[in-house]
């Protein structure tokens, strides 16, 4: 029995980011290079593999402008040729992915579709079919060029219709992904105040760390706990368990403080609080912190494990 050839198909319109996406992934990932993998590339957009890049990373592209000529036949040939051992297809949404044919070994490990949210909204009116096909087969769909869109929470609704267990994922402008959006949130952004539930705070941790320039406005209140003191901060954070016993994290931010307290390691405090970046001697660079502009000692508790 042939030993299993993973397939990595990447789906969306043309120009939707599908090619700088398997470029980013190749580069940031050592198991890709050294000649271990084939693209096989359905359509030609703006970004192209060049030769230059497919030297440095060890990566063979194939082009093919028809589906007729993706058959099994092509795709045995092309591993007798380059013995990958992956194989990523940036392929057409307009081929007829539900007759196409793999050989049997070949297995779809993974399939991402990649949506321009600036043009979502027409060419899903006009086009709901293929988006059907597109995305009711992806585990992960994701909507670049999304800034500032206010329509997201309905392009996620729509996409749902067609793949409700697939993750949608919204591109920042660093390039990271997000999948939590405003109305998810269990507090609101818009209030100048907002009180921080001991069991909202992992979401809001990773929200501060993902999208932190719609945090700096709100003041921000929670109790926590105090882990360690420098000459110029102290860290504090809750532990946080994921899925298990074995998964614990420590969750925390190293804060300045103005006030006049005087922290020490184990305190139960309330803080008020402002998210900012600044200069950390723990970090050696400017890092997401808070900014404590009042605390409280509360009365000596344990520290219990926060479920996420």
């Amino acid at each position: 029995m042939r030993e299993e050839l993973p397939v990595f198909l990447i789906n969306g319109f043309l120009d939707s980011g599908k090619t700088t996406l398997i470029k980013n992934i190749i580069a940031g990932n050592p198991n890709y290079h050294n000649h271990s993998t084939v693209i096989i590339a359905c359509e030609e957009g703006e970004e192209e593999y060049d030769k230059e890049w497919c030297r440095k990373y060890g990566v063979h592209v194939e082009y093919i402008e028809d589906e007729e000529e993706l058959t099994v036949e092509f795709l045995e040939d092309l591993e007798a040729v380059y013995r990958p051992n992956q194989i990523v297809i940036e392929y057409n949404s307009f081929f007829d992915f539900e007759n196409q044919d793999f050989p049997q070994h070949m297995v779809i490990y993974q399939q991402i579709t990649l949506i321009d949210a600036s043009t979502f909204q027409v060419m899903f009116n006009n086009m709901k079919k293929i988006f059907n096909v597109m995305v009711q087969y992806s585990s992960l769909i994701i909507f670049n060029r999304s800034l500032n869109n206010p329509m997201l929470p309905q392009f996620r609704r729509q996409i749902r219709m067609f793949n409700p267990n697939g993750q949608v994922a919204f591109e920042a402008l660093d390039g990271s992904l997000y999948t939590t959006l405003e109305e998810d949130l269990p507090y609101d952004l818009n209030k100048n105040e907002i009180l921080i539930g001991e069991d909202d705070y992992p979401i809001w941790y990773m929200e501060v760390f993902d999208r932190k320039e719609k945090y700096f406005k709100p003041t921000f209140k929670f109790k926590t706990f105090v882990r360690d003191v420098t000459d110029d901060t102290f860290v504090i954070g809750r532990n946080v368990m994921s899925c298990c016993e074995d998964d614990i994290q420590f969750l925390g931010y190293e804060v300045k403080n103005d006030t006049n307290y005087e922290p020490e390691v184990g305190d139960c405090i309330f803080i008020t609080c402002k998210v900012i970046i600044d200069y950390s001697y723990i970090a050696n660079d400017d890092v997401v912190m808070l900014k404590a502009v009042k605390v409280t000692k509360l009365p000596d508790e344990k520290e219990t494990v926060i479920n996420f």
